[in-house]
């Protein structure tokens, strides 16, 4: 494994640790700097709560395995790829909500 690959790897596991953490203040009602960053302040529909369950908890939680699957075979392959679409996926995800709707 290169050394890029084990950089991205480990941070993509703090991203994402981190990312399930701010979603589980927001969903309990904990206000603080990181369940209040980054966040777009409107009430959610029905259908967006379900999307948000799945490109947050779902997306994050298999970025974590997928990072320490490829961390502990010591082998980046086609799984260390598939986490690397998947932060795109969920970064442009991001981008389309924040700004778009």
């Amino acid at each position: 494994m290169r050394p890029w690959q084990k950089y991205w790897l480990v941070i993509l596991i703090f991203l994402s640790l981190t990312h399930i953490l701010r979603d589980i203040f927001q969903d309990l009602g904990i206000r603080n700097f990181l369940s209040v960053s980054l966040v777009k302040e409107r009430p959610l529909s029905d259908s967006a709560l379900y999307w948000s369950f799945f490109n947050t908890y779902l997306f994050a939680v298999s970025e974590i395995f997928l990072a320490i699957y490829c961390i502990f075979g010591k082998r980046f392959g086609k799984m260390g790829y598939l986490s690397i679409i998947l932060a795109v996926i969920l970064i442009l995800a991001w981008i389309y909500y924040y700004f778009v709707l």
